[in-house]
């Protein structure tokens, strides 16, 4: 069940806290990355931001250089963790998230948990799915998904063993200006399989994003969104959000990962829409 606004629980000031990285100077926005992904994904649209924001980046659970605790990762282990890292920081709410694809995700949870706590919502690529065997066909377009979610006893071999080479062999991965970067792509293969795939089945394939988005309609929100998104078509993200007056979408050229596709401008209307300091 949802905490009531202002209260807090005891899983908020016990338990594991996450690697976070924090630069610029401003508004603080806080940075959720995706299922595949670290707090480095966000390096090439930093720049962009921080002359106006101050980002504070983490490590989801089981990411990165943050914890990974053999636990199953529901939403609520994610988000319950990302508060009680803000807590611990001295990191007063409200908060503004940024959440890239699953992050998107997290930051619905998050407000729909503790509304009072959060002050604005910026969904990017917003993996957006009305039912499982849609979001299994759509998030089949990532091979490392495409592999768990169909050869769920291969994956569960070969992944772990994989990312560990990609993890040590420069250039394996990465490399597409559409995706990660070669250090980014390295840094993303530091997340522990087990977590990689509860995160996926709980927070993404199972997860039905409508009652969140209902109990966040009245925080002020905004979604980007590629034209070329191969995990949710840009038209099904814009009839489904059309109709909630405090949230906006902009449909721009590109694909999924727009932060590392479109660093430029998808910070400008991050800037345009929070306001510069």
């Amino acid at each position: 069940m949802p905490d009531h606004p202002g209260q807090r629980p005891a899983e908020a000031v016990s338990g594991p806290t996450l690697h976070a990285v924090e630069r610029g100077s401003g508004p603080r926005l806080v940075l959720l990355h995706g299922v595949a992904g670290s707090h480095m994904v966000w390096d090439e649209i930093s720049p962009e931001l921080e002359p106006h924001f101050t980002l504070t980046s983490v490590d989801l659970l089981g990411y990165g250089h943050s914890p990974k605790p053999r636990t199953t990762y529901t939403p609520a282990a994610h988000v319950e963790t990302i508060r009680r890292t803000l807590q611990k920081a001295g990191i007063e709410p409200p908060h503004v998230f940024v959440g890239l694809s699953m992050g998107s995700n997290l930051m619905l949870e998050f407000a729909r948990r503790w509304p009072a706590e959060v002050s604005g919502l910026i969904g990017i690529g917003f993996p957006y799915y009305s039912s499982e065997p849609e979001a299994r066909k759509a998030l089949a377009h990532n091979m490392w998904i495409r592999l768990t979610l169909r050869h769920p006893i291969v994956a569960a071999i070969v992944t772990p063993v994989t990312w560990g080479i990609g993890r040590h062999v420069a250039g394996l991965f990465g490399g597409n200006s559409a995706l990660y970067s070669r250090p980014v792509a390295a840094d993303a293969l530091r997340a522990r399989y087990g977590a990689f795939k509860s995160s996926l089945f709980n927070c993404m394939v199972h997860f039905r994003q409508d009652d969140v988005l209902e109990a966040s309609a009245g925080v002020r929100r905004l979604f980007i969104h590629g034209n070329d998104d191969q995990w949710a078509a840009s038209e099904v993200i814009e009839a489904r959000l059309a109709g909630y007056p405090r949230t906006a979408v902009h449909v721009i050229d590109g694909p999924h990962n727009l932060v590392v596709a479109q660093p430029k401008l998808t910070a400008q209307l991050i800037t345009e829409h929070v306001g510069a300091r």
